[in-house]
């Protein structure tokens, strides 16, 4: 299949732009991996000429990343925390695991894992880790009020065939202040096209797209080797993939800022930008997957089943009567009721307890994808149970809930967001961004992991 749009993808009209790029969608082998995104110019001459060039890819390559490798039981992953960068292992074969933060250092914690009902219980710790083995994982490294951890393996340098976009939501970090004041709160998403040498250790970067972008047009990565780990570092700091940094909003990485991308083989990918050289942890992470090759069935995306994290940061309060909250990390199941459309239906497990029935009360309609972005849905609306009023009683300069009454008579908030969907090796993975405003008074930022089974 071919389609043919305006390059960049940012409105602007052939006539001004004065080319088009086609994105060849072909179909090889049954990896399912994102195994055919090409973006190849056919150039417009100007001046009065009207000769056109076409690139056609030789169809006999694969395009994207290298067909993965068969998982294995034991994985070492590498991520993020927003802000900070960490590693996790994970050994199903010996039932151990090992974490520890790696920017903002500390001892290593080590236990015994069990697996119980699709999720990684880690020893006494109180944590959780949902493994989609050998591809990706999502920790929480303690109690329910522990800020989560998103990673990926990446053990060597691989190079990429042509071009793929990877499209983001910006993480959450340890605590919000809720001063978003009369523009209301960012929810933050972006995307950035990557390409590499042939070995894959030069990567460059381009076309950075969302609300949370900041810098040049183009920049250079290069990916190292160490300890049996990669990662792909930023060449000169002049680029932010999520400029909501803990504390503040920036447009420019401090002097000190470590910037540090890692890819895993099917595609998910994780991004740290932080400054170790401070007190207080200080940066943004991002997380996401690479582009789907077409436009995905959003019913078919909603009706399957699916495991992940609901996370919900600290907040200070304050702010026009807006009340201070823990923050909120919980395992989440959806799906187990049927879906209608592309709504699907949801919920915690109650008491953080991962062998009970989760809950049926948080609904998520994903809308309509975007028309240029495929896995983008730009009009995402939540709904949850708002049993203490905060959406109704909120009464600051921006309120973005609207209250509600279900079928059952509960009263309800639903609100906005957005949700970046791929589906790596033939099955989905939804990132989900949002703000609830039914958290506390003066709500909180809310995301959903979600990873299907």
């Amino acid at each position: 299949m071919l389609r043919i749009m305006r390059s960049p993808r940012n409105g602007s009209s052939p006539s001004t732009r004065g080319k088009y790029v086609m994105r060849f969608l072909t179909s090889f082998g049954t990896s399912g991996l994102f195994a055919s995104a090409l973006l190849v110019a056919v150039g417009l001459t100007g001046c009065g000429s009207g000769k056109t060039t076409m690139v056609v890819p030789d169809p006999s390559v694969t395009i994207g990343l290298p067909t993965p490798p068969s998982s294995g039981p034991v994985n070492t992953y590498s991520g993020a925390q927003s802000p900070g960068a960490w590693t996790l292992t994970l050994d199903n074969t010996n039932g151990a695991f090992s974490y520890q933060p790696t920017t903002y250092p500390a001892s290593a914690t080590t236990g015994s894992i069990q697996v119980v009902n699709g999720f990684t219980t880690l020893g006494t710790t109180g944590g959780y880790a949902l493994e989609v083995e050998g591809r990706a994982s999502v920790l929480r490294p303690g109690g329910v009020t522990t800020p989560l951890i998103f990673t990926v393996p990446q053990t060597e340098c691989y190079p990429i065939t042509g071009k793929l976009v990877f499209q983001y939501v910006g993480m959450a970090s340890g605590t919000a202040d809720n001063g978003f004041g009369g523009a209301g709160p960012k929810i933050g998403y972006g995307s950035i096209t990557a390409s590499t040498d042939s070995t894959g250790k030069s990567w460059q970067f381009g076309d950075m797209q969302g609300n949370v972008i900041a810098g040049p047009a183009s920049f250079t990565g290069t990916c190292t080797t160490a300890n049996g780990l990669a990662a792909i570092s930023f060449t000169g700091q002049q680029s932010l993939l999520n400029d909501s940094w803990e504390s503040r909003t920036v447009v420019a990485p401090t002097n000190n800022t470590q910037s540090n991308v890692w890819v895993g083989p099917s595609g998910v990918f994780v991004a740290d930008q932080s400054d170790p050289t401070v007190s207080s942890p200080t940066g943004a992470s991002v997380a996401g997957v690479a582009e789907p090759t077409s436009a995905l069935n959003t019913t078919d995306v909603a009706s399957k089943k699916y495991l992940g994290f609901l996370y919900e940061p600290a907040t200070t309060g304050g702010f026009y009567g807006s009340v201070a909250a823990a923050a909120n990390t919980s395992p989440i199941a959806f799906g187990q009721l049927a879906s209608s459309g592309t709504t699907m239906t949801g919920g915690i497990f109650p008491n953080d307890d991962v062998t009970q029935t989760p809950n049926a009360d948080t609904i998520i309609n994903l809308g309509k994808q975007d028309a240029t972005y495929n896995g983008l849905y730009l009009s995402v609306s939540i709904t949850v149970l708002d049993p203490a009023q905060n959406c109704a009683n909120y009464t600051g300069p921006v309120n973005g809930g609207t209250s509600g009454v279900n079928a059952a008579g509960y009263i309800t908030c639903t609100f906005s967001g957005v949700a970046v969907t791929g589906n790596p090796e033939g099955k989905y993975a939804l990132f989900i961004s949002s703000y609830n405003w039914a958290a506390t008074l003066g709500g909180a930022p809310m995301q959903i992991y979600l990873f299907q089974q």
